[in-house]
């Protein structure tokens, strides 16, 4: 326990705090309720604040959420909106077209949350982007905590991490499978399996520009405070009961609720916490908005390029014409994909209608959002 009080009497406080709050969330025992304080303490993985940055932001929270409120019926400029104006609000796992998370991954007993945020923001923009739920990409966390971070005792940020995605990229999961030990090595083949981000967007301290970047673009990653209470969240809109704090963390905003006055985030502690594995965080709670550092802590990216062959999937229409070199291609799991040019697209378009005819999946290589080579699966 983070004190000498038993998981059950931490609960029952927390409790008897939020029944005189109105009972805005639930506390309960968690896959992280019975770790001690170190345990819990090195999930997280951003460096702590100091009390100074935290005092100069006193008036913060209630800036944060008057803002927030403030946003619904905006003109959204974003070229990738699904409509002309910000709704009230907005769920990345509930769009009309499906789910554009990723499953909730487990970060275990190591500081690497910054990593699981970035990534949860490249898998849900690359898919939000093409508006193909199906395409699921699953990215390596090991290999941009363990491979490319400097890993400072203090934690990392997402800003440095998201730089690594615009510069180098990042590979897939089978290239470098996660484990909290940091085991396991990168594939030597990976720069043939790997995305780039593209243009990062810092959206600190401006609750509206984050709504915009998530139905425009997708995901956010964030950096929040960490209350004591907050391990043992279970369910509801969460809102810190005690002022003892843990350090900091980072998740990542997968949309909002006005109406409820709430941030929708992943984390990455596992489906045994929280709402499977998600949670709902007041507007202006936990510093969510503006951690107390003088750097940018609030970013989405504007695009995800891929280089990678992707899991057979069939061909769903195909489509060319004189004025067009390669053609185009609709994959189920990928959307409208330009073909390459010239002999090599042509022959590209003749084994995808082939595949088409017989019904049979085919597995497409991307590259730079561009579909190179495809081979048959039959």
């Amino acid at each position: 326990m983070s004190s000498a009080r038993s998981c059950e009497e931490e609960i029952a406080a927390i409790r008897d705090s939020l029944a005189t709050l109105g009972d805005p969330w639930q506390a309960g025992e968690t896959g992280l309720s019975r770790l001690g304080g170190p345990s819990r303490a090195v999930r997280l993985g951003v460096p702590a604040p100091s009390a100074a940055a935290v005092e100069a932001r006193v008036d913060l929270p209630g800036r944060m959420a008057e803002a927030a409120l403030g946003t619904a019926g905006q003109r959204c400029t974003a070229e990738y909106a699904p409509t002309g104006e910000l709704p009230r609000s907005f769920d990345l796992r509930r769009t009309r077209d499906g789910d554009y998370t990723t499953p909730v991954k487990d970060q275990g007993e190591r500081g690497s949350c910054t990593a699981f945020g970035v990534v949860a923001v490249l898998e849900g923009t690359a898919a939000y982007l093409r508006r193909v739920a199906g395409l699921d990409l699953d990215l390596s966390e090991a290999h941009l905590y363990f491979g490319q971070a400097d890993l400072g005792e203090d934690g990392t940020w997402p800003d440095d991490l998201l730089g690594d995605c615009v510069s180098n990229g990042v590979t897939f999961e089978d290239y470098w499978p996660y484990t909290d030990v940091g085991a396991g090595s990168l594939n030597p083949d990976w720069r043939n399996r790997f995305v780039r981000a593209g243009k990062v967007v810092d959206l600190t301290r401006d609750p509206a520009g984050i709504k915009h970047h998530i139905y425009g673009y997708g995901p956010v990653t964030t950096c929040m405070v960490v209350y004591e209470d907050f391990f043992h969240y279970t369910g509801g809109v969460y809102r810190h009961t005690t002022e003892e704090t843990n350090g900091g963390h980072c998740v990542a905003l997968v949309g909002w609720d006005d109406d409820q006055g709430c941030w929708i985030a992943k984390n990455s502690w596992g489906t045994g916490w929280g709402e499977a594995g998600f949670f709902r965080i007041a507007y202006g709670e936990s510093y969510v908005e503006d951690y107390p550092e003088e750097r940018p802590t609030t970013l989405g990216c504007t695009g995800i390029a891929l280089r990678a062959w992707l899991p057979a999937q069939r061909a769903l229409s195909l489509f060319a014409s004189a004025q067009d070199a390669g053609g185009w291609a609709y994959l189920e799991n990928l959307g409208w994909t330009r073909l390459a040019g010239g002999t090599s697209g042509a022959h590209q378009l003749a084994l995808l209608a082939d595949a088409r005819a017989g019904g049979h999946p085919v597995i497409p290589f991307v590259v730079n959002d561009e579909l190179l080579m495809v081979q048959t699966n039959y």
